[in-house]
């Protein structure tokens, strides 16, 4: 095992073991406590517990793209009352799991995982398209061209069923969010 490794198993052990001694003992308060959590999920994941997280972002996208597709199925059927239940239950979904999953700075620029994560915050992105929601779409592709900066050749699956580039991908995109 590399030094570099050592030293970010050592952070993360020291990390879980403040977080345990926290809950064990009560030393901290829950803010305490969340910052410590925070420090865990920033901090870049090798091995197994890389494996897992590149697992919980293609669950993600997985998710998004039938989220799309179920979305799309109660506009053509123009459900509205389900369309507005539906609108609730996503809002839920990125709100507590998904902008949290996707949080993480490191992931942007890992090797491994930038395409999961470039292609899951496009399939986020064109779900607010499909809901409606021009300034959150905007606001995700501000982050989107801030996180990937300089890496247009990237390759992404974007639109959703199709690979491209991400720069070909923001364009697209770009386009999508007036026409919804």
């Amino acid at each position: 095992m590399s030094q570099r490794t050592m030293l970010r198993a050592k952070a993360l052990a020291a990390a879980v073991t403040l977080a345990v001694a926290t809950l064990v003992f009560g030393c901290a308060g829950a803010e305490d406590l969340e910052i410590a959590n925070a420090k865990v999920e920033e901090s870049p994941l090798g091995g197994e517990a890389l494996v897992q997280r590149k697992r919980d972002l293609d669950r993600a996208y997985r998710d998004l793209v039938h989220f799309n597709t179920t979305l799309a199925s109660l506009v053509d059927r123009q459900d509205s009352a389900s369309i507005v239940l539906f609108d609730d239950f996503l809002a839920t979904y990125l709100g507590e799991y998904l902008d949290p999953l996707l949080r993480p700075q490191w992931q942007s620029r890992h090797a491994e995982l930038a395409g999961v994560d470039a292609s899951l915050r496009f399939a986020k992105a064109e779900l607010l398209v499909q809901m409606r929601y021009p300034r959150r779409v905007q606001e995700a592709i501000d982050e989107i061209e801030e996180r990937f900066e300089g890496r247009d050749a990237l390759l992404i699956e974007y639109p959703i069923g199709r690979q491209g580039t991400l720069g070909d991908g923001l364009e697209i995109l770009k386009d999508r969010k007036w026409k919804g």
